[in-house]
């Protein structure tokens, strides 16, 4: 590393500590961000910085719980600077050796958290989205094999739940079948028979269920529908990219007895387990069909020896060490205690709530998320209260008529949380008066 490196990391590094942010909009950046020509290099390289953090929104703030994500683990920060360092494709063994043994260890103690027997594999892809769409590409070549070389003559349909994600959606675009062979039901109220209804009357080959939906965090589960899908060998694929972080928590790791079961899995350990995006993982229960559905002669990069060249169960050429940063946060932080504390501090905010007259807990079933409304709450109101609240660099979302809190960062604590439903509620007073 060059010393002019070195200074200008120095220079990055003291920006980092600025903790004046402000949240403006597109048009108010685009009239502030200017920089004199008649700076220096150096000048100019110290002005970029410091603009850069102040206008961008520190997600590492007890403030920030708005996303399903925080400002990533100290240990994350470390792995993401080697990996940036060292710049390697993990596509094959011989470009990136340690990167490539990190990820396949770790993925080798997710699936013995899981319970997959031996066969099983997975693989580290950008973002929790495409990896719902691997796994559905590995859904259709499970039933139709010819798939891959020929194509599809006929529809064929997915079933998903109507809280699910809309990557079912952008997967069904991807793979070529359109959104209308998306079948979303309410799992709560469709019965085995209306299930198997459905089934007959179409083509398909895969059902998603949602551990920990994006809105209000609700753990579906589809067991009342298992004789049928194995009746008719419907692929079962589990999107726990918010909740499947249960699986490194000793004490909660029970939520995950069905995943077992699934045919795949997808986690996304940038979220509530708090490492740095992106950080997505597919399991599958045969992991053969990883490379099957889509490996294809390529002599100019895989050779004889390429049993470790990840790449050939990838549709990506280009892939970044993502399993190593898990792997080295895995070795050095306490992973175990993370997964526990979101649980166990989103049960204490939730009693926050309920013991708090003006305001109501709204899904009491969600394990990740605190999602409640304001009892004297007028229509429309949440939308204003988030835009003032963003000003104060307080940041939370709202879904229809209530709030959602998920608490990533690990010193968020009840204090700072009373603190912000203090400001939700004097904001909501002030709008009242107008």
């Amino acid at each position: 590393m060059s010393s002019e490196l070195r200074k200008k990391i120095e220079i990055v590094l003291s920006a980092l500590q600025n903790e004046n942010h402000e949240y403006c909009s597109f048009e108010e950046l685009n009239r502030r961000v200017v920089f004199d020509e008649g700076l220096s290099r150096e000048e100019k390289f110290k002005e970029v910085v410091d603009t850069v953090c102040k206008y961008t929104i520190d997600t590492k703030s007890k403030n920030w719980i708005a996303k399903l994500y925080g400002g990533g683990s100290e240990m994350s920060f470390v792995a993401e600077m080697i990996i940036a360092h060292f710049n390697q494709n993990c596509h094959t063994y011989r470009s990136s050796p340690f990167f490539t043994f990190a990820e396949e260890q770790i993925i080798k103690k997710i699936i013995g958290y899981v319970g997959y027997e031996e066969g099983a594999s997975g693989i580290f892809l950008p973002g929790g989205s495409f990896c719902t769409y691997i796994a559905m590409i590995c859904a259709r070549f499970k039933k139709y094999p010819a798939s891959k070389r020929t194509g599809l003559n006929h529809p064929i349909q997915v079933i998903t739940s109507v809280n699910s994600h809309y990557s079912i959606d952008k997967g069904a675009i991807i793979m070529g079948m359109g959104t209308d062979n998306v079948i979303k039901i309410d799992f709560d109220t469709t019965t085995p028979e209306e299930f198997e209804e459905i089934v007959v009357r179409n083509n398909v080959f895969m059902i998603n269920s949602t551990m920990g939906t994006t809105s209000e965090g609700i753990m579906e589960s589809v067991d009342k529908f298992s004789k049928v899908m194995k009746k008719y060998n419907i692929w079962h694929h589990i999107d726990a990219c918010v909740s499947g972080i249960a699986l490194f928590s000793t004490k909660y790791r029970y939520l995950t007895s069905s995943f077992k079961h699934a045919n795949s899995i997808t986690i996304d350990c940038h979220k509530c387990l708090n490492l740095n995006q992106q950080c997505s993982v597919l399991l599958v229960k045969e992991g053969d069909l990883l490379s099957d559905c889509s490996r294809v002669t390529a002599p100019y990069l895989f050779h004889k020896d390429s049993e470790y060249d990840v790449a050939n169960r990838s549709f990506q050429c280009g892939r970044r060490a993502d399993g190593f940063k898990l792997w080295f946060c895995d070795q050095l932080d306490d992973l175990d205690a993370q997964a526990t504390l979101i649980y166990d501090r989103n049960a204490r905010f939730k009693k926050i709530i309920a013991d708090d007259p003006r305001f109501e807990n709204v899904e009491k079933d969600s394990m990740t998320h605190c999602c409640f409304k304001l009892v004297s709450a007028q229509e429309g109101e949440n939308h204003e209260i988030m835009n003032a609240l963003l000003k104060e660099g307080i940041y939370i979302e709202y879904h229809r008529d209530y709030f959602k809190a998920v608490a990533v960062n690990n010193d968020i604590d009840e204090d700072s949380f009373k603190s912000i439903i203090e400001r939700i509620f004097a904001v909501h007073e002030r709008l009242s008066q107008k």
